[in-house]
């Protein structure tokens, strides 16, 4: 498996930072915001599994998510989610 797609991976691209992941209980209390493919424009226009999940993410990110989910073993295809997250000035363990 390529090493882009391991669970919790990240990709930034300006300000906004979208997690990658590919177990589905890390977004299991997220919003889902999308369902996202890499669609392939010619067969002779072979993406690698790393340039599809780039798409995939910046896809994600375009639509305002900050966690994609891969749902497919060839990484074309995947979840996008808004999770939202705990409060800076939360003290670790709080309630």
């Amino acid at each position: 498996m390529v090493a882009a797609l391991v669970a919790g991976a990240c990709a930034q691209n300006g300000f906004q930072t979208v997690a990658v992941t590919k177990d589905p209980s890390v977004v299991a209390s997220c919003q889902k915001v999308d369902d996202l493919k890499v669609q392939q424009v010619k067969a002779s226009d072979q993406l690698s599994d790393v340039e599809a999940q780039q798409h995939l993410t910046n896809m994600a990110r375009a639509k305002g998510a900050n966690y994609l989910l891969i749902t497919s073993d060839d990484g074309r295809q995947g979840t996008a989610y808004r999770c939202s997250m705990p409060p800076a000035s939360a003290p670790a363990g709080s309630r």
